[in-house]
């Protein structure tokens, strides 16, 4: 019994502190830094609209939203500049913008996803009702590269080694691993709770009511049913097989398939390509070098 405690131990231990070369989690920063990019620019253009002074959003409807004085609410933790400074929205989404691009470019070590971080999170916090389903992802993501940002170039040729192996590497690798694992099963275990998801009709109704990229005639219910037991399947087999050392290769296929559902039936994106960008710490991107031939 003390010698499997032991090994528990010895493999948590490992699975955590073992250093690891920085380029898969540079790779993973690149990615989220285009998205990131995308959001601050989208809040560039439309921040003052939705949540300046006199915007849609403006710190009275806001604050409202939020159930600010409403006990139970939660509003505390809701806390922006921006409730009482509007006027530096599109200040916020330039420090934002060119953070974003910083992490992109491999420039600005931790500062540079900090930076995007704060920055995100005003604006999160700001107009939660805008949230969508990528900004927590995003934000999360942006945390875990403040722990190792990586060290690789825009330039950095195939195969180049981004720096010595570090732990810190391996920290931020498995975080950003264990944080995907959590929200595909809060994913699932939020369908399940509705009736919708067990008696097929949410693939249905979410095509019925055009949310996503896919459209049926009527008389074609079967098929969103159909989809809607995909969906499930897809999620609880992708759970199972990022557990499993021998089967995680079938994990990609099946966040494929998951993340080709929520263009089909939600046409959300952003969402889309940020669970992509968050499994490129899962399943890496091979950039090693041909062996050439003797």
């Amino acid at each position: 019994m003390s010698s499997k405690w032991k090994e528990t131990l010895f493999e948590w231990n490992g699975f955590w502190f073992t250093a690891r070369a920085p380029i898969q989690i540079s790779i993973v920063r690149i990615a989220i830094g285009i998205l990131t990019w995308i959001v601050f620019w989208q809040y560039l253009m439309s921040g003052s609209d939705l949540v300046g002074s006199s915007g849609w959003f403006n710190p009275d409807a806001g604050r409202y939203l939020i159930g600010d004085g409403v006990e139970g609410t939660g509003s505390l933790f809701r806390w922006s500049p921006l409730y009482g400074m509007s006027s530096l929205s599109p200040w916020v989404a330039v420090f934002g913008l060119l953070a974003s691009l910083a992490m992109t470019l491999g420039l600005g070590a931790r500062l540079a996803p900090l930076i995007a971080w704060l920055a995100l999170g005003v604006f999160h916090h700001r107009a939660p009702v805008l949230t969508v389903l990528a900004e927590p992802l995003l934000l999360s993501a942006l945390a875990y590269l403040i722990i190792e940002p990586g060290r690789l170039e825009w330039t950095i040729k195939p195969g180049l080694s981004s720096g010595e192996d570090r732990v810190s590497a391996n920290l931020s690798i498995q975080l950003i691993r264990c944080h995907l694992w959590i929200w595909i099963a809060f994913s699932l275990a939020s369908m399940l709770a509705q009736p919708e998801w067990w008696n097929g009709e949410a693939g249905w109704l979410l095509i019925e009511a055009r949310h996503g990229w896919l459209r049926l005639p009527e008389g074609w219910q079967p098929v969103g049913q159909f989809m809607t037991h995909c969906v499930v399947a897809v999620q609880a087999a992708l759970l199972a097989s990022m557990l499993g050392s021998n089967c995680l290769w079938i994990g990609r296929w099946l966040l494929y398939l998951f993340a080709l559902s929520i263009l089909l039936l939600l046409g959300d994106w952003m969402y889309a390509s940020t669970l992509l960008a968050m499994s490129l710490a899962v399943w890496p991107i091979d950039l090693s070098l041909p062996k050439e031939k003797k």
